[in-house]
């Protein structure tokens, strides 16, 4: 069989899809559908969020003009993020929901006893059909989950998977719904558990353990959350299930393997570090220079400011026992660590001095040329991508290293050549790659590729509305859209290109290649789910993770780098709100302004050393003395 050369060519660009283009004979080639600003707000010339009349209206319906050749800067999307993301959570709502709920509609004509405010996310509040942070809660969320909105007698189509995930991302947010409490009026705020608590609890627990085990024991505590006066039985919950989700996500073994719970109130958990692969040596490139780790436990330390040694008869049989200066880490900051660059990349055994190309070659063990030339790939080409500024084709190969699929998205670049997939659907030009690949335990792997193939650790061509830059960030925002598994697309490119093949100059074997590589929706769609379903929503399940509702890792991420408030920094201190109030005089004279406002969590963490170490000085198990002096040093720099 003779094909066209799988060649991907990568630079950085922003583009609107090149259209087929008629060749010297009279046929006429089949338009290829343009994305609009209704479908997309991020395309040049579009309308910015600001732009947009008010909430619910979308963008006006027209195809923007091709524009010349931009810069890889992103186009200006305005500075309100919430606006954006609820506007795009209301259009989905009204174009979903809207005939029987839509604000045209009379209180009387409208169904669900007078609900004609789909498209107004405060009403939607208000009158208890969205629960805020509650997104799997939400009445709203269950009735799009479940099918019974839109009602199977309105003939409506579902509403799919990827608009569901959109809502619920702005449900769970935690940015998007400042001051507000998800346990409701439930009063936690008498809470306290101190840094001698933790320890004489992990030390406990080490004690009864064999001496083998002990060596592999470690903790991740939740103690500081409970202590800010998050009540520990419900509001805990995510927090518990980002945890449970992160540990087997960052995992190199074949199992799921769930957290111990060691207290009563379940506010610290014990893990093997064996059970996760966390236990072998590790290099992590930071900055181009290179650093060599006993573990990934300890390499996850390093790089969290809020991971501290401590000494006193606790702390010590604590160290003596596990074998590791840092028995314990707080969970929101471990996560907030481990899950964005290259310590992300490192802790699942990505090399980020390879390319992704040589990834997918030399450990995933995938020749994706020959797997194009034998038809054992499958693709899919859209120009409606809710996540990225540019049109994108998906493809699908088995490992051969092991049981698991690798996924990648390619984003197309505006200058190169063969950029219209649909002109030739078998060798085109890329701007940049996201591959999403299934670990030993079912589990989804990130990689981000920048233009030349290398792996980075963001994206300018994927649009994340949660960070400040709408970059993307491996791996929170990649686990944030892919919460519920992979996403179907609607293949555009096979029927198009199959009424072109006279046009386009396709001979029959490539025809009957595209057709064996490009299969039909329906098909395209079962594999998605099937792939779905047999790892990531089994290892989700394994680890208790619920399958509906927005994804934890993302909610604790956001959550974490939110301005920090007094009972905030006093849980992470471990003292109560009122002794750190009482104690700021004590205290850098940065965190001054804890006692009537926020301060940001960089600048918290910049001092957040020297304040334990003066708040602890009345404990029995305090920060050790050489990490105060050089807390200290650094403050006097």
């Amino acid at each position: 069989m003779t094909f066209r050369a799988f060649s991907i060519g990568f630079s950085a660009a922003l583009l609107a899809l090149a259209c087929g283009s008629d060749d010297n004979n009279d046929t006429e080639a089949v338009p290829v559908p343009r994305e609009t600003c209704a479908d997309n707000q991020l395309l040049a010339g579009c309308p910015s969020p600001d732009a947009v009349d008010g909430p619910g209206v979308a963008a006006p319906d027209v195809t923007p003009p091709r524009p010349a050749p931009p810069s890889s800067t992103p186009p200006d999307l305005g500075n309100d993020v919430k606006a954006l993301a609820q506007v795009a959570a209301q259009n989905i709502l009204a174009e979903n929901c809207g005939q029987c709920h839509g604000p045209a509609l009379s209180v009387a004509e409208a169904s669900g006893g007078g609900m004609n405010y789909i498209n107004d996310m405060d009403k939607l509040v208000a009158n208890g059909k969205v629960v805020p942070l509650d997104s799997a809660g939400s009445k709203i969320i269950q009735r799009m989950t479940n099918g019974s909105m839109p009602p199977s007698q309105s003939l409506l189509p579902r509403v799919s998977k990827t608009d569901i995930d959109t809502v619920a991302q702005f449900i769970d947010n935690p940015n998007f719904w400042e001051g507000v409490d998800p346990a409701g009026l439930v009063d936690c705020t008498d809470q306290l558990s101190t840094f001698d608590d933790l320890y004489a609890e992990v030390a406990q627990d080490l004690a009864g353990l064999d001496a083998d085990d002990a060596l592999t024991t470690r903790y991740i505590a939740l103690t500081n959350r409970f202590t800010s006066g998050v009540c520990a039985l419900v509001s805990l919950d995510r927090d518990r299930q980002a945890m449970f989700k992160l540990v087997n996500a960052l995992s190199t073994e074949t199992t799921v393997e769930k957290p111990r719970p060691v207290d009563q109130a379940q506010t610290i958990y014990a893990i093997n570090i064996e059970d996760y692969g966390w236990d072998q040596p590790v290099t992590v490139v930071i900055d181009g220079v290179a650093t060599d780790f006993a573990d990934k436990w300890e390499a996850i330390a390093d790089a969290n400011d809020f991971a501290v040694p401590f000494v006193g008869d606790d702390a010590d049989d604590a160290v003596a026992d596990s074998g590791t200066t840092i028995p314990v880490q707080f969970s929101d900051s471990l996560l907030d660590a481990a899950s964005i660059g290259n310590l992300y990349y490192a802790l699942i055994d990505v090399d980020v001095n390879q390319t992704l190309p040589d990834f997918i070659l030399n450990n995933l063990l995938i020749d994706v040329a020959a797997n194009l030339a034998d038809e054992d790939q499958i693709r899919a080409g859209t120009t409606k991508s809710r996540i990225s500024r540019q049109d994108r084709v998906l493809q699908r190969d088995e490992i051969n290293a092991r049981q698991g699929v690798l996924w990648q998205s390619f984003d197309f670049e505006a200058d190169g050549q063969n950029e219209s997939i649909f002109e030739d659907p078998f060798g085109f030009a890329a701007g940049g790659t996201e591959a999403i690949f299934t670990l030993p335990n079912g589990m989804f792997g990130f990689i981000i590729a920048d233009a030349v193939g290398n792996i980075v650790e963001d994206s300018n061509i994927l649009v994340d509305f949660s960070q400040n830059n709408f970059r993307a960030v491996t791996m929170v925002s990649c686990s944030n859209c892919h919460a519920q598994g992979l996403i179907p697309v609607v293949d555009e490119v096979r029927e198009i290109a199959l009424a072109n093949a006279r046009v386009s100059g396709l001979n029959r074997d490539e025809v009957e290649q595209l057709e064996a590589v490009y299969p039909s929706a329906q098909e395209f769609a079962r594999t998605v789910e099937a792939d779905s379903t047999q790892f990531y929503k089994a290892a989700l399940t394994k680890a208790t993770v619920p399958l509906a509702g927005g994804d934890p890792i993302s909610n604790v991420f956001l959550r974490f780098d939110q301005k920090v408030t007094l009972a905030t920094a006093a849980g992470d201190l471990g003292v109560s709100p009122q002794e750190l109030d009482d104690n700021l005089n004590l205290l850098d004279p940065v965190l001054g302004v804890l006692s009537r406002g926020v301060i940001d969590r960089d600048d918290f963490a910049a001092v957040y050393v020297n304040s334990l170490c003066i708040l602890s000085i009345v404990n029995e198990n305090q920060p050790d003395p050489q990490a105060c002096l050089d807390a200290e040093a650094l403050l006097l720099q």
